[in-house]
């Protein structure tokens, strides 16, 4: 079950999270309407200075986004026997991201394009940090 969790990307869970938002919101209620209640804010948080912060729920998956996007850089870090699947699997995210962004209505936000850019860069950091690691290496393993 851990060998799994080695080869999936965490970024499917955010990318996930905003389909099947995507996909019932907006078959139901029209993109339109969709990307304007994304945006909305539906929390308030009260700030020192006296102003309510409105948070709203494309904030919060980006948030998510962000959160599982530093855990990935870091878990890339670990030397994997898995970590070329986990590659694959990256560029297959964030290429289907970016078709779903570029062809799908209701992916053409800018808080869905924020979730592309993440996987471009849990993407590219993977590859960076495995190049780097082969070359300090030295092909010695």
């Amino acid at each position: 079950m851990r060998r799994i969790f080695d080869v999936i990307p965490l970024m499917f869970i955010p990318i996930g999270i905003y389909a099947i938002i995507a996909l019932l919101a907006g078959s139901t209620q029209g993109v339109d309407v969709f990307a304007t209640q994304l945006e909305k804010s539906s929390i308030y948080m009260p700030l020192p200075s006296g102003i309510s912060w409105g948070i709203s729920g494309g904030t919060l998956i980006v948030a998510l986004g962000l959160l599982i996007l530093f855990y990935e850089l870091i878990r890339g870090v670990a030397n994997s026997p898995y970590a070329i699947v986990h590659h694959t699997l990256s560029v297959l995210l964030a290429l289907t991201a970016l078709g779903l962004f570029l062809v799908f209505d209701s992916f053409g936000t800018s808080t869905f394009f924020l979730l592309f850019i993440m996987c471009a860069l849990d993407m590219i950091g993977g590859v960076i940090v495995n190049i780097a690691d082969a070359s300090i290496r030295g092909g010695r393993d």
